[in-house]
């Protein structure tokens, strides 16, 4: 099977057209919403503060310091807020550039390993798996924080296959470490160490920890870490201590005397969470894993083994952690794209009854609980719950199961009927056609609930300069990006009468969770205006009644 994109195309061809579908994917329209509670709203927040303050040391988010992450991504999102302006475009382009920068390496390190062809689908599998696309299109650490792990381990692996160039990718290794470090905290050296030393002993190659510029790698670490590191503790005492040892091992580790964990999950928590991200593509994972490590290959240095190190090392190490999240687990994207591009290439060259036969049972496996979620979606309409919780129509979440199902049941009947090209097309558009549809059909509805551009805007424009946007619940913190004001929280139905208690008109931005816990509360309130679940209560009714 030849196609021009896939046989003949030159490598700035292919290049272009990845780069040309990450724009599709990631860039386009990536404003057309608001920025969401929680985080995309606190990330933004947090870098409008600092290029409105001019303090680049010290995060800061609703007045007070914010000790959580380092402040990497805060530089980014500001730098892009003095060039862009205050704006959801600019909010989301460092993470649609890093998503980009993600799939460019990964086709680099692919065609070194594999091929012209195997690089270019290696790009394509990462940039169109849902998650993937997703999450370049969110203000969250995520994306550019797997960047820079990426970054650490593509030098690290062109160290081993670049002789002449080793040192030089090697200190670039240890440089681009850093940079995940700033992004996110110790996790970057952990997960960067953790991956290359696995693959050290498990294959027996030690001894090229002396070709490994150890000592000059640390300096260059230092001299890019430790600077905002020092600046950040001579201005927040005790700063590094909650940091490195509450925030981070203490909450890894969990048990006496460790925080809370914040995202409690099972063990096995991560095994759907990878298998849906990377959809549809998944549906070549277990294969491709399995063929990585037992193939040998002319020309990858033993490369293939260590990309299987890549992804099981990280999924333990996240399982094993105490607090979990599905973005956690986003690091492994670009092996695993590697790995099934590596299968997906072989395929393509011997189109084996045994490799076809390992897809359809993938697609198959994929396609059975979807259709059994359609058969329970259809008759069983919890649409008033969910329409109240995030604003989501039940129809059109069966639409997207009808769309999905249909997706994947296309991709199984043309590789059973040996329709190569046409297939890998159809599981390249899925992933797209998914984002797609809840961009533009699932999220106009979702935006109102979400959000809370709408109502901040008008609550802005009620209360008095300088004063704050008193909350009660849960912080809505896109509600400090869009008004520049912070919050007063009010925290139970004590404090909320109590501050409603007044003879000076007073308002309250309220959550539809917890308005309707307030409806119990003695006294008398007055709903002045209300978008989604959210409304502005006063004690006094709306001055144009």
């Amino acid at each position: 099977m030849e196609t021009p994109l896939l046989e003949d195309s030159s490598p700035a061809l292919k290049l272009s057209s990845l780069i040309a579908i990450c724009g599709l994917l990631f860039f386009a329209f990536l404003g057309i919403r608001d920025l969401w509670d929680i985080d995309e709203g606190m990330h933004a927040a947090m870098a409008q503060t600092m290029l409105l303050s001019g303090d680049w040391v010290t995060p800061v988010f609703n007045g007070e310091a914010f000790f959580d992450k380092p402040a990497l991504f805060n530089w980014l999102g500001a730098i892009s807020f003095k060039v862009f302006g205050f704006t959801e475009f600019a909010a989301r382009l460092p993470a649609a550039i890093a998503g980009l920068g993600c799939v460019i390496l990964v086709w680099q390190l692919g065609r070194q390993l594999y091929g012209e062809r195997a690089g270019f689908l290696a790009g394509l599998i990462l940039a169109t798996s849902l998650e993937f696309i997703i999450l370049s299109r969110v203000v969250q650490y995520d994306i550019p924080f797997t960047f820079f792990v990426t970054l650490a381990l593509f030098c690290f692996a062109k160290g081993l296959l670049s002789e002449g160039d080793r040192r030089f990718y090697f200190l670039g290794m240890y440089a681009a470490t850093a940079l995940a470090v700033l992004t996110k905290g110790p996790l970057g050296a952990v997960l960067t160490g953790l991956v290359i030393f696995t693959y050290l002993i498990s294959t027996r190659r030690l001894a090229l920890l002396k070709e490994m510029q150890i000592l000059p790698g640390i300096v260059v670490f230092l001299i890019i870490v430790t600077p905002w590191f020092v600046l950040m503790e001579r201005a927040n005492d005790g700063y590094l201590e909650y940091f490195i040892f509450k925030q981070h091992f203490a909450n890894f580790l969990g048990g006496d005397g460790a925080m809370k964990p914040r995202h409690p999950e099972p063990f096995y928590y991560y095994l759907p969470i990878l298998l849906a991200g990377l959809l549809p593509w998944s549906a070549l994972l277990p294969q491709s894993i399995a063929r990585g490590w037992t193939v040998k290959r002319q020309g990858d240095g033993g490369l293939s083994r260590f990309l299987v190190i890549w992804v099981i090392a990280t999924f333990i190490f996240c399982s094993a952690a105490t607090s979990k999240l599905s973005t956690y687990l986003l690091p492994v994207f670009p092996a695993c794209a590697l790995l099934m591009a590596c299968y997906l290439n072989d395929f393509i060259d011997s189109p084996r009854s045994t490799a076809r036969r390992g897809m359809i049972i993938g697609l198959a496996c994929w396609l059975a609980p979807i259709v059994l979620l359609a058969a329970y979606a259809i008759p069983n309409d919890p649409w008033t719950y969910w329409n109240h919780r995030s604003g989501v129509v039940w129809q059109d979440f069966e639409l997207f199961v009808v769309l999905f199902s249909a997706l994947l049941l296309t991709t199984l009947l043309l590789i059973t009927f040996r329709k190569n090209v046409a297939a890998i097309t159809s599981f390249a558009i899925t992933g797209p056609v998914l984002a797609f549809f809840i961009l533009f059909v699932m999220v106009p509805g979702v935006n109102p609930y979400k959000g809370a551009k709408e109502i901040s805007l008008q609550l802005d424009y009620i209360l008095n300069d300088n004063q704050k946007i008193p909350m009660y619940g849960q912080m809505l913190d896109s509600a400090l990006f869009y008004t520049g004001r912070d919050a007063q929280m009010i925290h139970g139905k004590e404090n909320l009468e109590r501050y409603l208690d007044s003879a000076t008109r007073r308002y309250v931005l309220i959550r539809s969770r917890a308005r309707t816990e307030a409806e119990t509360f003695k006294g008398n309130y007055h709903v002045i205006f209300r978008v989604g679940n959210k409304a502005i209560v006063s004690n006094q009714p709306s001055k144009t009644h």
